[in-house]
C-alpha cells in the first residue's frame, strides 16, 4: 500500500473524533443554566419559616337582635399580616399569625385584628397549594387621636387557601384568600358577629440550609 494512502487511513479516526466532539460540547453547554438564573435543586418544605403580607379585606357584621338580613355589605380596607412557625413534614406547616384590617375615619382608627394558631396542609407534596385553618382571639377596636379607645374581644376562627410560588432557594411569593370570623359579647350587653374576607399577597421566607 502506498505511504500516502496509509497516512490517509491513519487520519480518518482523528477526523471522525473532531466531527463528534463539537456537538457533544454544545450539549454540555446547553445543560448549563443561562447566566443570571438561580438553579433550585431542592424544593422541600422544612424548618423555620416566616412571612409578611398586604391585602384588601372586606369586613361585615351581624348584630343579634337588630333587624337586618344577615351580614351587612362588605366594606373593603387594607390589611396587613405577619406569620411565623415551623415545618413538621412535607404536608404540614404550623405557626402563629396576626392579621389586621385597618380603617381610618377622621380622628379615629377602627381595626379588626386576629391572633391565631394556624395549620397549613399541602395535599400535593411537590406543589405549593395549601389549605389553612386557625383558631384564636379576635378584637374589634376604635382608637381615637386623643388617647381614648373602645373595643370588644372574642373568639376568632379562620379558613383559607393559598399557594407558595418559589422565587429562589429560600423565598416564595404567597397569594392567599382567607375567611375570618369573630364572635363577641358586646359592651352594650348583647352579642354580635363580624367577619373578614381577605385577599392577600405576601412573601414567605424559609431560611433552611
Amino acid at each position: 500500500m502506498p505511504r500516502s494512502l496509509r497516512t490517509v487511513y491513519r487520519l480518518i479516526p482523528c477526523v471522525s473524533l473532531l466531527l463528534v466532539l463539537p456537538p457533544a460540547t454544545h450539549r454540555l453547554e446547553a445543560q448549563q443554566p443561562p447566566p443570571g438564573l438561580v438553579e433550585v435543586d431542592d424544593a422541600r418544605r422544612r424548618g423555620f419559616w416566616f412571612g409578611v403580607g398586604l391585602g384588601a379585606g372586606g369586613e361585615s357584621n351581624d348584630v343579634v337582635g337588630v333587624t337586618q338580613s344577615g351580614f351587612s355589605d362588605l366594606f373593603y380596607q387594607p390589611t396587613v399580616s405577619l406569620r411565623a412557625g415551623g415545618t413538621v413534614g412535607s404536608h404540614w406547616r404550623l405557626g402563629g399569625e396576626v392579621l389586621s384590617w385597618i380603617n381610618e375615619e377622621g380622628d379615629a382608627v377602627e381595626s379588626l385584628s386576629s391572633v391565631l394558631f394556624v395549620a397549613q396542609f399541602y395535599p400535593i407534596k411537590a406543589a405549593g397549594l395549601y389549605l389553612k385553618g386557625g383558631v384564636g382571639i379576635g378584637r374589634n377596636a376604635v382608637d381615637f387621636d386623643y388617647g381614648f379607645d373602645v373595643g370588644d374581644t372574642g373568639l376568632a376562627g379562620l379558613i383559607g387557601a393559598g399557594y407558595e410560588l418559589r422565587l429562589g432557594r429560600h423565598i416564595y411569593l404567597n397569594p392567599a384568600v382567607d375567611l375570618v370570623g369573630h364572635t363577641y359579647d358586646a359592651r352594650a350587653g348583647g352579642s354580635y358577629r363580624e367577619r373578614l374576607i381577605n385577599f392577600g399577597l405576601g412573601v414567605l421566607v424559609q431560611p433552611g440550609r
